[in-house]
């Protein structure tokens, strides 16, 4: 594995203004097929199980069962020959992230078609632990080596996510491609943080939350100060406003609506949006006494943020975050 290069530590040695001026320069690949050849030699790396996948050549034929490892081969420039729910994925990550080609869809996150994958000849299946239902393993591996990531990590979240970019990397040969992408993806978080100081928002508290609704009930997933969005927020020189450290996973915790009033008056509270999804701040907050006693809604800093850019993707997702943040925030 690489060693881990995450973009706090960067900016806390003010590293990144040395990436200012790097960039992602080779023309992205627009076919599965045309990626690197065969002759590239062996490549190997070792999963999140703790298994070791070792292909006698960088793949060409991927498949990918989950967002996050379908947009990081995106950025790489490989198109999968499969990937899972395809039409969730340019609704969720599309707007960062748009997909080169068009793979064929291989059914939902972790319900994948074993037929499907099998029909396409892959010599690389990827996802995360969670994609390949129990007692499908067996047979996903008689199809092609599989390699599986757990998605996030709270101990180090941006780390992770560059971490697991780079092993997707080793496995289609497109190591170099990596190294722009990221420093690229840094550079980004660095610009937008001098616009935040710029815009005197320095030190601003800011959550990003995820509410929906059952009938009259809410419920609020809220990305706490171990979620890869909330570490590149804090990146940018903004500060928590929910501090709830959440799941060992993704840093995530829930609330109902008076959970709410624990947020600092201050707060700039950030709901994900979704074009295909009903907005339930709209539909069904908005008329919440408890929602509108809270102070950042009195004071109307309640954003409709994250379209189209997945809060558990990879360097391009958490770079698209980043103009995202000045895009809400700075334009008050």
């Amino acid at each position: 594995m690489t060693t881990r290069r995450t973009l706090t530590a960067l900016v806390a040695v003010g590293a990144l203004a040395a990436l200012a001026a790097c960039g992602t320069t080779d023309e992205p690949t627009t076919d599965a097929t045309s990626a690197p050849a065969s002759d590239a030699g062996p490549v190997s790396i070792t999963d999140d199980r703790g298994e070791t996948v070792e292909l006698d050549a960088p793949a060409t034929r991927v498949v990918s069962l989950e967002w996050m490892q379908t947009e990081m081969l995106t950025s790489l420039g490989v198109t999968p020959v499969g990937a899972a729910d395809v039409e969730g994925y340019t609704s969720w990550v599309g707007t960062v992230v748009p997909l080169l080609g068009e793979p064929e869809d291989v059914g939902t996150r972790g319900e994948p078609s074993v037929e499907a994958i099998a029909g396409l000849e892959p010599d690389l299946i990827i996802g995360v632990t969670s994609s390949i239902p129990e007692g499908a393993m067996e047979q996903m591996e008689r199809i092609a080596p599989v390699a599986l990531f757990d998605g996030a990590s709270a101990e180090d979240p941006i780390g992770y996510v560059e971490e697991t970019f780079r092993s997707v990397a080793t496995l289609v040969g497109a190591d170099e491609t990596a190294d722009e992408v990221v420093a690229a993806s840094e550079a980004k978080v660095q610009e937008n943080a001098a616009a935040l100081a710029e815009a005197g928002l320095d030190g601003t508290p800011v959550v990003f939350a995820s509410p929906y609704a059952e009938g009259a009930n809410v419920t609020v997933r809220m990305h706490g100060p171990r979620s890869a969005f909330q570490a590149v927020a804090v990146a940018m020189g903004l500060t928590d406003a929910w501090t709830d450290p959440g799941d060992d996973g993704y840093g995530l915790s829930y609330v109902d609506v008076e959970g709410l009033t624990a947020l600092p008056a201050e707060t700039r509270f950030l709901y994900w949006g979704n074009d295909s999804e009903d907005d339930v701040v709209e539909t069904t907050l908005a008329s919440n006494p408890v929602w509108q006693s809270l102070p950042f809604v009195q004071e109307g800093h309640v954003y409709r943020a994250g379209v189209g850019i997945w809060a558990y993707g990879g360097p391009e997702s958490l770079a698209g975050w980043s103009d995202d943040l000045v895009a809400q925030l700075a334009a008050e």
